[in-house]
Formats: structure tokens, C-alpha cells, sequence
């Protein structure tokens, strides 16, 4: 299987996004793909504020959001045939937090892949991508023996 179409990537990032129970947990929501790049949002739920004086998220789901975004964006590269992609590394460095009722976004894109394993850049943001609070590195595997040929007629018309 080469890069997938658009509406392939739109339908395996939903699809995974119902399979997997922590990002269908915390509503985690597809926000946009612009070439290779994939944007999720985490909306604000007052079950993941960590701090109940100041309203702030909880890290953890921060953590979650990054892991998630930067996994799936091997799905949107147009370099390499998609792939599952377990988490080898994630390194995130905070740099501030999550205003209080804000929705937090997160975009992930590979940097680089080899045979069996994906370098992985993002970060995220609230109100603008040029004010990131947390900047995420990592590694993820490519599980290259996994058919994933079925996920281009999920969605499909039966017509």
C-alpha cells in the first residue's frame, strides 16, 4: 500500500480514533490535515482539569493528545505507506500550560522514516500554532506486516 488519498487518511484517522479507547475516551477530535501534517483537538472537559483551584488539564492528557497526534501522522505522510505505529520514545517539553476552558491542539508530521522505525516531530497549542505550549519528539515502530488494505473501502458507499 503507497500514501493514501485524502478521504483515506480522513477515514483511517476516524476509524482509529473509535478503535482506540483513550482517544475516543477524552473526545480527542480529527482537526485538520494540511499535506503531511495532522492536527488533533482535545476539547476542554472539566473530568481532565488536574488542578480544581485553577482549572488547568491534567499533564497526562496532554501526553496522551501528543502521542496520539504524532503516531497517527505517519497515516498522513505522502512519503511512506501507512502503518501501525506503537510509541518506541516520547519526549514532550512544556513550556507552559493550557489556559483555563481552552481547547488544546496538537500537530504531528514525520520527520524522518527508515525501514522500521518513524522520527516524529510536533507540538501543541491553544490559541495559535506560533504560541506553542509543549513541543513532543519521539519514535514510533512501523509494524510493516499488518494488511491495512481494508481501511480504503471503510466509509465507502456500498452503491
Amino acid at each position: 500500500m503507497n500514501s493514501l488519498t485524502f478521504e483515506e487518511k480522513l477515514r483511517f484517522i476516524t476509524k482509529m480514533g473509535d478503535f482506540i479507547p483513550h482517544t475516543s475516551g477524552l473526545g480527542m477530535e480529527l482537526h485538520s490535515i494540511e499535506g503531511s501534517e495532522l492536527t488533533l483537538r482535545l476539547p476542554y472537559q472539566q473530568q481532565l482539569v488536574g488542578d480544581a483551584e485553577t482549572g488547568v488539564l491534567h499533564s497526562g492528557a496532554l501526553t496522551v493528545l501528543l502521542d496520539q497526534t504524532l503516531g497517527l501522522s505517519a497515516v498522513c505522510s505522502n512519503d511512506i505507506a501507512p502503518s501501525v505505529t506503537p510509541t518506541l520514545d516520547l519526549r514532550i517539553d512544556h513550556f507552559g500550560i493550557a489556559p483555563p476552558g481552552s481547547d488544546i491542539f496538537a500537530t504531528g508530521k514525520v520527520l524522518r522514516a527508515t525501514r522500521k522505525i518513524l522520527f516524529v516531530d510536533g507540538y501543541a497549542w491553544c490559541e495559535s500554532p506560533d504560541k506553542p505550549i509543549a513541543r513532543a519528539t519521539g519514535t514510533w515502530v512501523r509494524v510493516m506486516d499488518i494488511d491495512l488494505e481494508w481501511i480504503k473501502s471503510i466509509g465507502r458507499d456500498s452503491a
